[in-house]
């Protein structure tokens, strides 16, 4: 068989494939989270979410709102420089925001069902 008979083949092969998991998987919420931070991020975002007593302070003088510590914890960076993972039984791990929340991070306790939102960092 010449190659561009096994090319035509292999392309004919690849392009129905492609269709099928277009249609497959468009309006499944799938994601791929095989990077080690994406795994921590989305681990915590199933958790029930705990405000410290700091927090809660900072949120009742409006400071800082749920949005913004929600919006970090769904589309934010951990540093894992500055987190510490060795603990037991609970991880605390820094997040920083990204855009235009880039100047807040957040400590965060991740627990086994649930996770804390210890302090909240601004960097004006």
């Amino acid at each position: 068989m010449k190659f561009i008979k096994r090319l035509g083949f292999y392309g004919v092969g690849f392009s129905m494939g492609m269709v099928f998991l277009i249609f497959f998987l468009t309006g499944k919420r799938a994601q791929c989270t095989w990077l080690p931070e994406d795994r921590v991020i989305n681990d915590i975002r199933k958790k029930s979410i705990h405000f410290s007593p700091e927090i809660r302070t900072m949120l009742a003088n409006r400071e800082i709102d749920t949005v913004t510590i929600k919006n970090i914890l769904i589309d934010g960076e951990i540093d894992f420089s500055k987190s510490n993972t060795d603990t037991v039984p609970c991880n605390f791990y820094h997040i920083s925001g990204k855009r235009e929340l880039n100047k807040v991070s957040l400590w965060v306790r991740n627990c086994e069902r649930t996770a804390r939102v210890e302090k909240v960092l601004s960097n004006n």
